[in-house]
């Protein structure tokens, strides 16, 4: 079904147009990722969809679709509980809830006998098919589900809103998102301020959304995993591909060499008319012929050269001089700031040309240990030890977040004042800063555009070692392509922290996963790294011996800790979907008691039987409920006092 439709849709600024003539179907039940650079206009087509901005054309919609739209700067800003805030998302189906209550009380107080009796309990009988279907039964359940799965704790059920920070409110703003279950889900850059273990829920919980759903995203292995087709916007235009990410590129490749190949071979035919009416139009013997094919060229469909934006960045890295074999060795490394240790007891290596990706959940310590590892920060026990010649250039997002009243031009010549402007403007080429575009001022760059300008910086350091803290944060799908070029050509070793997992998979060659004391090194890519840590959970979770023991020190081993944590909340989760189940029975138990006492049916026997018979099945079903529900809290009270 076709939930929104988009005609010939254009939008202007000041004259010029930003896009133009846009034609989308979206469908419920599929996934379009919008991609195209920076600027091209991605969040101002999504911005139109959600209403929010005015345009040219139709966008249309079937009478009561519903559309949530999330923006990159969206937050949840309340004075309520997160709780309350979450169930608001149900308003509608918690006002049933109430009145169900209300009718149920009038039961409760009336004999059958009253004249309103028969339509009160079909009136409950209607409310209730309306609150199950519209799962009113599982709303707990639900609520908690989204939030532990975005990365909140129960207890913060309970918090208010306010009390949390921009990157949790809008992950709060997200969740509440999800619990609407709009008709059209409309999310722009849904991934920033998630973490891996995060983005990894979110992908599981968007492939089992029943809506339509449409993202921008820059997170390519997001895209792959979560859309049905792309539909990507060059030049103000956009144009469907039928696919994930990866089939997308392919398909554009290929149609590319398909469209050169015939616009190729048709100015070729357009030249060899050309020329044969240029040598024989003037001859009387040939003048016939030059004539017709002066006409074939006149009524001839010139073919437009194909649009394909080459115009990437183009820069490689040099070193100045090689490193050892040994790069660096870090023994038993305690970091943090001052009184904080983050992380404690660490071990690895680092050999020369490893690329070397650090995985982890946020807060565990992965900046700050290659800042030190970088000499930024000092480590608060342990040691670094650094190889020959060993020469470290650093870059992290924050860079691409600098304030200059420099131009360009200015930025990148005052930290290399010995280069020529001619090698300066060579360089700031590479990384699309060409003619006047060198003289524009920084503070009036996108984060992206300053992101190349730390990078070209970091590009003429010319080290033999880099480490690199979410490099691809601030930079469009096709800066990213380049710099993993431009990583995969360097002679150096690279040691990255990065959340981009198309990014991990294509650079590194060591994956190391950090917990709390602990470090899971993997001598292999992303992929062999999924695979082995498959195998670790697998054996650590064979090796487990369930046994009743004094609690344990709070200084417990990290991984199982959270392996415990996340096991409490799938019980919980668990616990409270048996919970609803036997309000639902007993609810249902007490109705159909109260319609067994009705005289007309008590007269019907084939009815009373009938009733009967669902009577002994629900106490069949509410008594299997109510073991399940002491089994999980039976295993609750082991795991707590494990």
């Amino acid at each position: 079904m076709i939930v929104m439709q988009l005609q010939n849709v254009s939008k202007h600024f000041s004259g010029t147009d930003i896009i133009h003539g846009i034609n989308l179907e979206i469908k419920t039940g599929k996934t379009t990722g919008i991609v195209g650079k920076n600027g091209a206009g991605k969040t101002t087509l999504m911005r139109m969809m959600a209403g929010v901005l005015s345009y040219d054309g139709i966008i249309s919609t079937p009478k009561g679709i519903t559309v949530g739209y999330l923006s990159q700067q969206m937050t949840l800003d309340s004075d309520a509980t997160v709780r309350s805030e979450m169930e608001s998302a149900f308003s509608e189906v918690l006002n049933v809830k109430d009145k169900m209550d209300d009718v149920t009380e009038w039961l409760s107080k009336h004999e059958y006998t009253h004249p309103d009796y028969n339509s009160k309990i079909k009136e409950f009988e209607s409310l209730q098919s309306y609150f199950e279907t519209h799962h009113g039964y599982t709303i707990d359940v639900e609520i908690k589900t989204v939030l532990t799965g975005l990365n909140f704790e129960l207890s913060d059920l309970d918090r208010n809103i306010n009390e949390f920070s921009g990157g949790q409110k809008t992950r709060l703003a997200l969740g509440k998102m999800l619990l609407e279950r709009p008709d059209v889900l409309l999310l722009d850059e849904p991934t920033n301020h998630l973490d891996l273990e995060t983005v990894e829920w979110l992908e599981s919980y968007l492939k089992r959304y029943t809506g339509a759903i449409v993202i921008i995203s820059h997170d390519r292995y997001f895209l792959d995993q979560t859309v049905d087709s792309i539909y990507e916007i060059e030049y103000g235009k956009g144009t469907v591909y039928h696919g994930n990410y990866s089939l997308y590129m392919t398909q554009k490749e290929e149609i590319y060499k398909q469209q050169m190949k015939l616009y190729e071979a048709q100015q070729k035919e357009i030249k060899k008319l050309e020329t044969f009416v240029e040598k024989n139009i003037a001859r009387a013997s040939t003048s016939g012929m030059a004539k017709s094919r002066r006409k074939m060229l006149e009524h001839m469909n010139v073919m437009d050269r194909p649009d394909y934006d080459h115009r990437k960045a183009s820069f490689h890295f040099d070193i100045e001089k090689e490193s050892g074999n040994d790069v660096l060795r870090v023994n038993d490394l305690a970091i943090g700031y001052d009184d904080l240790t983050l992380n404690a007891h660490l071990n690895f290596y680092v050999e020369k040309k490893d690329r070397l990706a650090i995985l982890g959940p946020n807060g565990i310590g992965k900046s700050t240990l290659i800042k030190t590892i970088a000499k930024l920060i000092p480590a608060i026990d342990g040691n670094i030890l650094y190889g020959t010649n060993v020469s470290i250039g650093y870059y992290d997002q924050k860079q691409a977040e600098f304030s200059s009243n420099n131009t360009v031009l200015e930025e990148l010549w005052k930290e290399y004042p010995h280069m020529s402007e001619k090698d300066i403007r060579s360089v700031l080429g590479q990384f699309l800063f060409s003619k006047d575009d060198v003289m524009k001022y920084v503070d009036h760059l996108s984060g992206g555009e300053k992101a190349r300008i730390q990078i070209s910086k970091l590009m003429l350091e010319k080290n033999n070692v880099l480490i690199l803290d979410e490099p691809t944060n601030h930079l469009d799908i096709n800066s990213k392509e380049v710099l993993e070029q431009a990583l995969l050509d360097y002679p150096g070793t690279l040691i990255v922290v990065s959340h981009d997992r198309y990014f991990i998979r294509k650079i590194a060659n060591r994956v190391m996963e950090i917990g709390h004391d602990d470090v899971f090194l993997v001598n292999g890519d992303y992929e062999y790294y999924l695979h082995k840590k498959e195998e670790r959970l697998a054996e650590e979770s064979a090796n487990e011996v369930p046994q009743v023991e004094e609690k344990k020190d709070v200084n417990m081993d990290y991984q199982e800790q959270k392996e415990r944590r996340s096991e409490i909340q799938k019980i919980e989760r668990e616990r409270d979907a048996v919970e609803t189940v036997i309000h639902n029975l007993e609810t249902q138990i007490e109705t159909i008691e109260l319609e067994m006492t009705n005289p007309e049916i008590f007269n019907d026997y084939e009815k009373l039987d009938e009733l009967n018979a669902q009577l002994n099945k629900m106490n069949r079903d509410l008594e299997t409920a109510m073991e399940n529900w002491e089994s999980a809290v039976e295993r609750l009270s082991e795991l707590e006092l494990d």
